[in-house]
């Protein structure tokens, strides 16, 4: 069955100058030394199935500390504000120049109105109602003309046929009061769940509620409690108490145990309990769509990994949910592998490697997969400077 997002193309974002993927599996792992990548493969994923929705947008800056300046509540906002978004195209472009732009495209069972998507640096100009005198929207207009019409830098939107402009002193004043900042009203059948795990687990346990109270007393709850058994066997049930109203009665997950009389937190079974339990927990609730997970091995001891991606593959099989995670890990590529090769589906290791000014992916399918790791091949690309070929099939990097 063909993947949600079967190949990629991505121009101009962050690192990638001009990267293609040209497959992706069901479960899919990417590795590489740092600064190559990873976790920007799996921002523009996730920017591309969101629709390049605001919100995510701003989630990324402000994971990655790049709006601290910007998102002072002290600090009056200029029309020139634009320097977080800088740090989304590739070599940090002025955007007065109004050139930059990066675009990501996917080919797969991903609908058409979503497959391709641009972001690009615009100039805007107020488009005002003569009658009332009120601010009816925004026009695009040329960097030329900024000092006599008094445009404002934008971000200029487009997915499939859907475009929109948005000042970005707009988008900065929403972000400070917090309001949802959405690109475009989703059409519900084309929406896709997309949720990202990133590599400190950092969701509080509150956050976690809300996806624990949508699995509730179904199959799925079952599988977390299975799941977190491969660490603990002890576990034998988890409840989240407390309203989460206020601070005196905040969200807590709890377990049922073995070794205790009485329920105990689950922060008591310590990180790779946890870990596993926003994995899985994630996992379930992106039903029908795409999970990312940055660095997969962060608390997790090498010899539960395997178990945890058998795990992994099943339930994105049974839940039609595909999966990418990236990893520092030789450990858990191997563990990868075993699970995959077990595996009716499609398993797909991704190396990056940065080649001068270049990213350029090497993808390894489930058999290239084990010929790597029966012969100690180092996908994580530390030796040569030039590509080899494994055996007789010559798997290449894809240029």
């Amino acid at each position: 069955m063909t993947a949600l997002v079967e190949s990629l193309n991505i121009i101009g974002f962050r690192g990638f100058s001009n990267l293609t993927v040209p497959t992706f599996g069901k479960v899919n792992l990417i590795t590489g030394k740092n600064n190559t990548g990873k976790s920007s493969l799996l921002e523009a994923i996730r920017i591309l199935v969101t629709r390049g929705s605001l919100d995510t947008l701003q989630t990324i800056l402000n994971y990655r500390e790049e709006t601290n300046e910007f998102m002072d509540p002290e600090r009056e906002l200029l029309g020139s504000d634009f320097g977080p978004y800088r740090n989304l195209f590739t070599g940090f472009p002025d955007f007065s120049t109004g050139a930059a732009g990066f675009s990501i495209n996917a080919s797969g069972r991903i609908p058409s109105g979503m497959a391709t998507l641009s972001i690009n640096a615009a100039w805007a100009i107020k488009q005002t109602d003569p009658n009332r005198g009120v601010i009816i929207g925004y026009e695009s207009t040329t960097p030329d003309l900024f000092g006599d019409l008094n445009g404002m830098p934008a971000l200029e939107i487009t997915t499939g046929n859907r475009h929109r402009l948005f000042p970005l002193i707009d988008i900065s004043s929403l972000a400070r009061r917090s309001i949802g900042l959405h690109s475009f009203r989703e059409d519900a059948s084309e929406a896709i769940r997309c949720i990202y795990l990133d590599p400190f687990s950092s969701r509080t346990t509150g956050q976690l509620g809300i996806l624990w109270d949508a699995i509730a007393l179904t199959n799925e709850q079952d599988e977390v409690i299975k799941a977190l058994q491969l660490i603990s066997p002890d576990i034998q049930g988890v409840s989240m108490v407390g309203s989460g109203a206020s601070r005196s009665r905040p969200r807590t997950a709890i377990v049922k145990s073995n070794n205790f009389e009485s329920p105990v937190p689950l922060r008591t079974f310590g990180d790779g309990v946890n870990r596993l339990f926003g994995i899985i927990l994630s996992l379930c609730n992106a039903k029908n769509g795409v999970l990312l997970i940055d660095e997969f091995e962060n608390g997790l001891h090498h010899s539960v990994q395997t178990s945890i991606w058998k795990t992994i593959f099943r339930l994105a099989s049974e839940l039609n949910v595909q999966v990418f995670s990236t990893t520092h890990s030789s450990d858990c590529i191997r563990a990868f592998q075993a699970a995959a090769t077990d595996s009716p589906q499609d398993g797909v290791l991704i190396r990056l490697t940065r080649k001068n000014d270049k990213i350029l992916p090497t993808i390894f399918q489930e058999k290239e997969l084990e010929i790597a790791t029966q012969h100690e091949i180092e996908v994580r690309w530390h030796g040569s400077k030039n590509p080899v070929s494994l055996t007789a099939r010559q798997l290449l990097p894809v240029i």
